[in-house]
């Protein structure tokens, strides 16, 4: 069968594709079960188009249309016609996943089509052979906590080929990691005497030769900044050349950007950083300097030269003693930034004294930098860090200035390894010093929004300090759109009141941002017949959130509703110490009547899903990331209780700057912004109920405010066609009962059930 167009333009042709979708067609041979939908084959045409026209397109596709397929033929085809490279691009890592062990194999075997397909890692999932050994040799020398998780990985990886982090049979903590995952400013690329054996360029190899690419959007993102910064659109950066690009999940591409355009800096990873290069454990020092001395001294037999000995001074007296004060200032100038964070907060305690809230917030305004103890305070403390670590620095590059003038070649071979992870993290510190001198300066730039937080732990508070470019719009389109002949963006939830006009506005996909080329809408609903599968349940009789009596009112008919459905339900919050505080309030009476309650929290998602779909009559509790990306099919989920409308807090300081931005060019943040973000989610969390056509069950919404105000038409309104029972309670969850007993048949035909 030929896919080719006529004439000499790089077309597909659009009939012979689609006629792979018809009953009888190729794909329904390969895969199991495989069933004709409209929406699929409609869906398939739009990014053929897309791929023929050099345009964008922007689809949503219901859950169960099969978009995975539908883009994934024309992209398949394409690069094995017309020798182009696709990057197909998701936000989770399950859907990646699934795309290169399943669905890509079957459709290569359906269609004949020999193509190579590679799944994109960033370098840091990559264990680095060359750390590793270095690690064992440290822990030989100063054992520490890791030593046991070091060996595991040295084990792993004589029978691994991936070498990433998610083939390790366990997941290793994160001081371990560190110790021995792949970092682009501690490799050596060429020079590397594992150079051939690394598992993280076997990796890249790979990919160079694949003609499909599946990555994440992270990955993708920095790949595109790598282009800009060289303006190179056709050869290798992080990516291998590509020429069309899929964008899967495409509703978190601008939260994706904002958070990977950011700047930042970390108390903690500041100390970790500085505790890599020395820090003092069970009366000893530890870390890569100390390191360094030791390797030093073993090369010259405990008697170096006296150019070397001089080093070796430097790293037993001079950079230990500064390393100390460094410490200290690290100290002293959070405190100071956590002083100030109480202060304006709660201006009426005392400066000793500590806030109750476990995590604070506050965006920093032109009016904090003239602040009294902004400048008495913050900026001569962060002033002296900033000297600090310049000396710190110096001290680092002056051993290796020293070093190199050396002329000793065992020595170089035997120290080589351990400096370069030196001179990486004198890097970071470089980058720490920028960072802050930035922080310090006065706010202009009316896109710039810069804030810091404060996180308590049992012994310390980190304090994270952001400086974030609001303006994704315009890097999106000059660094994304306007390069690639087709972008295709997809996705379940992409409208809001079955319009694409929010997305098209945050991402740049306007005539201001775009005048010459063209972008494609195209909407799809789920095939699944919602009116006899799903019910949407609106208990008139709650309060209002912003009643004091929400929650308790919320504790006892989420009792009410678990009693009805007997279990098998998801309960969404939108913070954690919403759900913290129902699980205190219904832990006991769950448990006395035999209801399994899972917890965010508990334990990893992945095995929370799996324990909670085993386990009849239980109850799973979760905050935002189990409102998406999570897959229970048949009657282990038959109901989704969402607590509250999932409006993002208007006090978080991105949300704050975006807001004025709004504000500033005439329009409504309220409607322009948090009702539009807000359906989209709750979108997603409607839709972990349906998955397939055997499913059913009750989405119960507790926040009347999705009746009782004008914006909840447009909730209502973006949401498949389902029966709804706006109702008292008691009423409510009697229908409830109802709609369980009539729906049974359903799972009784499900040929999956057991």
């Amino acid at each position: 069968m030929s896919f080719q167009g006529t004439g000499t333009e790089q077309k597909l042709n659009i009939e012979q594709v689609v006629k792979l979708f018809q009953p009888d067609g190729l794909i329904g041979k390969v895969f199991k079960g495989f069933e004709f939908r409209p929406q699929q084959r409609m869906m398939m045409t739009n990014v053929i188009e897309a791929y023929n026209q050099d345009s964008i397109a922007l689809i949503e596709a219901g859950t169960g249309t099969g978009k995975s397929l539908a883009y994934l033929i024309p992209a398949l085809i394409w690069a094995s016609r017309y020798k182009e490279r696709t990057v197909i691009s998701t936000h989770t890592i399950t859907l990646q996943e699934q795309l290169v062990n399943k669905d890509i194999p079957l459709l290569l075997e359906a269609l004949n089509l020999k193509l190579k397909v590679a799944l994109v890692k960033g370098m840091n999932n990559y264990i680095c052979l060359r750390k590793l050994e270095d690690a064992q040799l440290e822990l030989s020398l100063f054992p520490s906590d890791e030593s046991e998780e070091i060996q595991k990985i040295d084990q792993y990886k004589n029978s691994t080929v991936d070498g990433s982090r998610s083939e390790l049979p366990f997941l290793p903590s994160m001081a371990a990691w560190e110790k021995v995952g792949a970092e682009s400013d501690a490799c050596s690329h060429h020079e590397c005497p594992h150079y051939q054996s690394c598992y993280f360029y076997k990796a890249r190899r790979n990919a160079e030769d694949a003609q499909i690419l599946v990555a994440n959007h992270a990955l993708l993102l920095a790949d595109l900044s790598k282009r800009a910064e060289t303006n190179n659109y056709y050869n290798v950066a992080i990516l291998p050349g590509y020429r069309r690009v899929i964008l899967d999940e495409a509703h978190h591409i601008e939260e994706m950007a904002t958070e990977y355009f950011a700047s930042k800096l970390h108390r903690l990873d500041l100390m970790r950083n500085l505790g890599r290069l020395a820090s003092d454990k069970h009366h000893r020092q530890q870390g890569k300097l100390p390191l360094l001395k030791e390797k030093l001294q073993s090369v010259f037999n405990k008697t170096p030269p006296r150019d070397v000995a001089a080093v070796v001074t430097r790293l037993t007296i001079d950079l230990p003693a500064l390393r100390h004060v460094l410490n200290d200032q690290i100290h002293q100038t959070f405190e100071s930034y956590i002083n100030f964070l109480d202060n304006i907060k709660s201006p009426e305690k005392g400066s000793g004294e500590e806030s109750s809230n476990s995590e604070q917030k506050l965006r920093i305004l032109p009016a904090h930098q003239t602040h009294q103890k902004w400048n008495e305070d913050i900026v001569p403390q962060t002033q002296k860090l900033i000297l600090t670590l310049k000396q710190y620095k110096q001290g680092i590059d002056s051993i290796e200035y020293d070093l190199k003038a050396v002329d000793h070649d065992r020595m170089h071979d035997q120290t080589k390894s351990i400096r370069l992870d030196i001179q990486a993290f004198a890097l970071r510190i470089d980058g720490a010093i920028k960072f802050l001198n930035t922080f310090l300066m006065m706010l202009v730039d009316p896109n710039v929004v810069r804030w810091m937080e404060a996180q308590k732990y049992k012994t310390i508070t980190n304090i994270l300090l952001v400086d974030a470019n609001l303006d994704i719009a315009q890097a999106l389109v000059n660094h994304l759109f306007s390069k690639f002949p087709s972008i295709i963006l997809c996705s379940a939830t992409l409208t809001t009141n079955l319009k694409f006009d929010f997305i098209r506005q945050r991402l740049g996909l306007t005539e201001k941002y775009i005048k010459d080329k063209k972008i494609t809408e195209n909407r799809y609903d789920s095939p699944f017949d919602y009116q006899k599968q799903a019910m949407l349940v609106v208990p008139t009789d709650m309060p209002s959130p912003l009643d004091s009596g929400f929650s308790q009112a919320a504790h006892e008919h989420i009792w009410k509703i678990i009693q009805a459905c007997r279990g098998n339900a998801f309960i969404l919050f939108t913070s954690y110490s919403m759900l913290q505080n129902c699980y205190n309030a219904l832990a006991k009476r769950f448990e006395d009547n035999n209801f399994k309650v899972f917890k965010q929290g508990d334990t990893n998602r992945q095995d929370l899903l799996n324990q909670f779909r085993k386990t009849n009559y239980s109850v799973l509790m979760g905050t935002d990331s189990f409102w998406e990306g999570v897959d229970v099919a048949g009657d282990a989920l038959r109901c989704v209780i969402i607590v509250k409308l999932p409006f993002k807090v208007p006090s978080e300081p991105i949300i704050q700057a975006r807001t004025e931005a709004i504000l500033s060019k005439g329009g409504d943040p309220f409607f322009d912004y948090s009702v539009p973000h807000a359906i989209v989610k709750f979108k997603q969390g409607f839709g972990r109920l349906i998955r397939n056509k055997w499913d059913r069950g009750c989405i119960v919404c507790l926040d009347t405010r999705i009746i009782t105000k004008g914006y909840g038409r447009y909730f209502l309104n973006s949401l498949p066609a389902c029966e709804r029972v706006f109702a008292e309670g008691t009423t409510a969850y009697a229908k409830m009962t109802e709609f369980y007993k009539k729906t049974y048949h359903l799972v009784k035909q499900n040929p999956f059930s057991q």
